[in-house]
């Protein structure tokens, strides 16, 4: 029974320990990103022709600090898509209505439509880029670099320092990290 157990125990931590090896970091190479959008259409980094790289922003309907910066995520998405640099808008809870009936698809479609995204929104599939990416709240952005083995992960972090919608941020963290890759 002892080694019963010991072994229970000693599996358990060790698919702890596996499973916190797997968030990729800062100078890691993600191979792609194929996600169903609003548009119903998968969406398939890859396939996007003449780009240099990539913004990803996670971001949810009903989280208010995603709301508050919905006006700067477009305007980073207007910025830099023409550069080369389109963002790419991630719902992490976007293939669960059931759980989270305010943040998936259908809500993702509705948020969408009323603020005339300018660009894709895709529902992240049982998590898969949320957690490979380390993904803890929301807004989260990711900057990508188009390389030949993939996208070199550049940054992940906030999109800048200034929550509040009302107030100017000092920093904008994005905005530096894709001025240097340009």
């Amino acid at each position: 029974m002892r080694k019963l157990i010991f072994s229970l125990c000693l599996l358990l931590s060790l698919s702890s320990v596996v499973n916190a090896q797997k968030a990729l970091k800062v100078g890691e190479t993600l191979p792609n990103v194929a996600l169903l959008s609003t548009a119903g259409t998968i969406y398939d980094l890859k396939a996007q022709k003449n780009t240099k790289g990539f913004i990803l922003i996670f971001m949810t309907p009903t989280c208010d600090h995603c709301i508050a910066y919905e006006p700067r995520v477009s305007a980073l998405d207007k910025k830099y898509k023409v550069k080369g640099y389109p963002l790419v808008a991630i719902g992490p809870y976007g293939d669960d209505p059931i759980k989270y009936p305010f943040d998936a698809m259908p809500a993702m479609k509705k948020l969408a439509k009323e603020k005339d995204f300018k660009f894709p929104y895709l529902s992240d599939d049982k998590f898969k880029y949320t957690w490979l990416l380390g993904i803890k709240e929301t807004p989260t952005a990711v900057v990508l670099q188009k390389t030949k083995a993939g996208y070199l992960i550049k940054y992940i972090g906030r999109i800048d320092d200034e929550q509040n919608q009302k107030l100017i941020p000092k920093n904008k963290f994005v905005e530096k990290v894709v001025d240097k890759l340009l």
